[in-house]
């Protein structure tokens, strides 16, 4: 063989190579072939139920927008092909409905064998069984507080909207807890985009964090900042109060005493 036809079959060789890895890195993350994180925080999807058919494996920061045009590594398609899900090592997953992390969701942090015994929320025959469009991994929180949903629903009515669950509140949140897995975090981020938070419950916790921290009621200007930074940035009522701890009208506050007692930066005599 001369030198040339070596030169040839040598760059077939290459080629070839490279396009193979290039077929299967349009599938799968290049970290699902790393052996060395085969035992952390991982989710695999699989096409079939009980862990069988394609898989692809996703890992803590990973998420996938828009299923619809996108396959598992073997060809089969993602966007509502899913069946089974399995969840290690700490990692948890929100699958959602529909694209771009919308519609219902449902929050995994254990395994799931068959997607078919897993309803949508409000439906007593759709399960998302083949029904996933987007999704997002992450590593789930160790100290993440377990309180009865009761508790959850009860505490971030209260927080947020300033009174006592009504059954139907109760009823539906209750659900979403147990059976689709909703942390309290999502429990109070969907009471957040509701109509009442945003029409009364932004304003009232404004309201409550300027009396217990200035001890004076809000003025139109505050009222109107902060507002709209827990409708608009998600803030939240521990971010207002701390804003409002490092403003020039608190710290003037602290550096005043009370009637009767001597100035702070001299000692009791």
């Amino acid at each position: 063989m001369n030198l040339g036809r070596i030169l040839l079959l040598g760059g077939l060789l290459v080629a070839s190579a490279t396009a193979q890895n290039n077929s299967r890195d349009r599938h799968e993350p290049s970290r699902d072939r790393d052996p060395g994180r085969e035992r952390g925080p991982r989710v695999i999807l699989y096409q079939d139920t009980e862990y069988r058919g394609d898989r692809l494996v996703l890992y803590p920061g990973d998420s996938l927008d828009n299923l619809s045009g996108q396959t598992f590594p073997g060809g089969a398609k993602l966007n509502d092909g899913i069946s089974s899900i399995r969840v290690e090592g700490g990692a948890e997953v929100y699958v959602h409905a529909d694209a771009r992390f919308r519609g219902a969701v449902l929050r995994l942090t254990e395994s799931a064998r068959n997607l078919t015994g897993r309803l949508l929320p409000g439906s007593a025959t759709t399960s998302w069984n083949d029904r996933i469009s987007s999704l997002r991994v992450e590593l789930r929180r160790r100290d993440e507080p377990r309180a009865e949903p009761e508790v959850i629903i009860q505490r971030a009515y209260l927080d947020l909207l300033g009174r006592e669950p009504d059954p139907t509140g109760l009823r539906d949140y209750r659900s979403l807890i147990i059976d689709q897995g909703w942390s309290e975090r999502m429990v109070r981020d969907n009471i957040r985009r509701g109509d009442e938070y945003r029409q009364d419950g932004a304003e009232r916790i404004v309201r409550r964090a300027y009396r217990d921290v200035l001890g004076r009621e809000v003025d139109p200007e505050g009222l109107r900042h902060f507002r709209q930074q827990l409708l608009e940035r998600n803030w939240t009522e521990g971010d207002v109060r701390d804003a409002l701890r490092r403003s020039d009208e608190y710290k003037k506050t602290q550096a005043v005493p009370p009637p009767g007692e001597p100035p702070r930066d001299q000692p009791n005599r």
